[in-house]
């Protein structure tokens, strides 16, 4: 039997002038059809945004409730049930539900204590495929194989010098977008409704992809021939080298057990090593013509600062007494949680943060830290002022803020310089909801307070809102929170008008704290003598909160309050990774479960408030 013996030509098919000029249009293309890929995206996700914002408006005074009242309805007694929709009507929410709970609820471990959703993961793989796709795509050349005892035959395989330029062209062109995505000051926020926080884990993605493009580029170009006149020895090929050795102690140091210990130190250095990075390649594109591909990215950067400069010195000099320019108010309110409240002609949306800025407490004067807004703009009664008391409720852990709680055991209440930069956030419109269940842990307390207060004066000022319940859950160490909290309730709760029934509920977790004795007076903040004072409990009425002593059954509640609701429901929480993924896990069983919203259960929306805290 004759044996054919098969051998590639030793000599290489050169890379001619002609297959530059290939390439070139090839690069060219890629580079467009990828961008045309990512603003296809933007634009159906805007159209989303705005058909949600429009069915928002209009649903609005189009409730499923049927009530009937007596003549008086302060008095009278309420007959009131849920419309049941039609079974298309039913179909769809379900589906819906479905949707929520794969795309949504169920959480994929990334890492230690770390979580992605699958809607997460499902765009960063679909973004790296298509960058990947795009890069080898059409890369492919021919060569010959020599046969003994037949004619020359020929075979494709990828060919570096095609791919490898491609690469550094799709990275370096798509670099606007990894910096928008981390601008607090972005369009993509306002087109798509996603806060910038949000946006952040794209950002993340998106910078590990390009990562990955520009080291096949660094590596295509190591194991192949520079063009003609060409050597690493040029000042363009050094800044070139320089910014991928930047970028990849970048990518290193941003890994999340980096910036979670030490998360000053990865600010100061992430914003360094990006910088170095951006002008490196932008002097190594721009001797090749190519400098137009980073200069976007440059200034993107510039517009996002410019802004928060602007703003910095609108909201802190301007327009305010002498006493307020640049100053914060500061006072102990338990052992461990501080509250900051700046005076500012300043507005914002309930559940939205802002940057602080401490320069006599912070290590670097312009170092800032994101804090969410526990305040309402305005009074609880609807009145507004000028000025408003912007406030923050700061927990001691690590870094600023226990540095924070030093000044105020060493100073007591007073002033400390401090600057605020926002607000920030798109937080959700809960007045088209019948039922909004609101549950934080802890610090979390910040977010979902300021809802509440939010939906008790739209009831107090007559307010257009669907919503008929409230349900507020804090779950809470210590119970040396109570006292300013109750004072809160206290104050707002008496102003909810019918048909808004708000109720409250404080679990105190710590298993070292006994049920004691309720002061005839609670105070505004407390003493350094007070701080680790016991307090006991008050007789519950519809004014005050209910307190609990243990954990809450996060999916009781919930499920009680899903069956019970008349219409759709809002949950939103803000607390430890592990209590939101008791929410999670309870919003895909039983009465949130599709079955039961094809059976005529109401459907529900989750929020979930992860800015600052483990994704869970």
């Amino acid at each position: 039997m004759a044996t054919h013996h098969l051998h590639q030509a030793r000599a290489a098919t050169p890379f001619t002038a002609a297959d530059r000029a290939i390439r070139s249009r090839k690069d060219h293309a890629a580079v467009r059809d990828i961008w045309l890929l990512l603003a296809s995206v933007l634009a159906f996700f805007t159209l989303l945004n705005i058909v949600r914002k429009v069915y928002a408006k209009i649903s609005i005074g189009r409730s499923l409730v049927t009530e009937v009242y007596g003549a008086d309805p302060e008095k009278s007694e309420t007959v009131a049930q849920r419309q049941p929709g039609s079974l298309f009507y039913r179909l769809y929410s379900a589906l819906a539900t479905g949707f929520r709970i794969v795309a949504f609820r169920l959480p994929v471990p990334i890492g230690p204590n770390a979580f992605a959703s699958v809607s997460e993961l499902s765009f960063i793989f679909a973004y790296i495929a298509a960058n990947l796709l795009w890069v080898f795509i059409d890369s492919k050349t021919s060569f010959p194989l020599f046969c003994y005892h037949c004619s020359v035959i020929e075979a494709r395989r990828l060919n570096v010098n095609f791919y490898k330029a491609r690469a550094g062209m799709m990275a370096s062109a798509q670099l606007p977008l990894v910096v928008a995505l981390a601008s607090k000051n972005n369009v993509i926020s306002w087109m798509t409704g996603v806060s910038h926080e949000k946006l952040n884990v794209l950002h993340r993605a998106a910078g590990r992809t390009l990562f990955l493009l520009l080291w096949i580029h660094t590596i295509g170009r190591a194991v192949t021939t520079l063009p003609p006149r060409v050597a690493f020895s040029d000042y363009f090929m050094i800044a070139g080298i320089i910014g991928i050795a930047a970028l990849t102690a970048g990518v290193f140091l941003s890994l999340n057990i980096f910036r979670q210990a030490l998360f000053e130190f990865f600010f100061v250095t992430h914003f360094v090593l990006m910088l170095i990075f951006l002008i490196g390649g932008y002097i190594h594109l721009h001797e090749q013509g190519y400098g137009s591909y980073i200069w976007p990215a440059l200034l993107v950067w510039a517009v996002d600062r410019v802004f928060r400069s602007i703003r910095l010195i609108w909201h802190n000099l301007f327009r305010l007494d002498e006493s307020a320019k640049g100053q914060a108010t500061v006072e102990l309110l338990a052992s461990d949680t501080i509250r900051l409240t700046f005076r500012r002609k300043f507005h914002w949306k309930p559940g939205q943060h802002a940057y602080i800025s401490l320069p006599k407490i912070s290590q670097i004067p312009s170092e800032s830290h994101p804090f969410t807004i526990a305040s309402i703009p305005g009074n609880i009664d609807g009145t507004d002022t000028q000025e408003q008391d912007v406030v923050f409720l700061i927990r001691s852990r690590g870094g600023l803020t226990r540095r924070l709680k030093e000044f105020t055991d060493k100073s007591g209440t007073g002033s400390v310089a401090g600057y605020i930069d926002g607000p920030y956030g798109c937080p959700p419109d809960l007045h088209q909801y019948t039922t909004c269940v609101l549950i934080a842990g802890g610090s979390g307390i910040s977010y979902t307070l300021p809802l509440l207060l939010d939906l008790i004066r739209r009831s107090a000022i007559g307010g257009s809102s669907e919503v008929r319940r409230v349900l507020f859950i804090w779950a809470v160490r210590g119970d040396g929170q109570l006292p300013w909290i109750t004072e809160a309730l206290s104050k707002a709760l008496p102003l909810a008008k019918h048909p808004l029934v708000v109720e409250t509920l404080i679990y105190i977790t710590g298993t070292d704290v006994p049920p004691t004795t309720w002061p005839a007076e609670s105070s505004n903040s407390i003493s350094k003598s007070e701080k680790d004072r016991v307090f006991v409990e008050p007789e519950t009425t519809g004014n005050t909160p209910q307190i609990h002593h243990g954990r809450p059954n996060i999916a009781s509640l919930l499920h009680d309050e899903i069956s019970a609701s008349l219409g759709p429901v809002s949950v939103d929480v803000a607390g430890p990774g592990a209590m939101t993924a008791s929410v999670r896990e309870a919003l895909t069983t039983g009465a949130a479960s599709p079955g039961a919203v094809l059976k005529g259960s109401p459907t529900v929306t989750l929020h979930v408030e992860t800015f600052g805290m483990v994704r869970a």
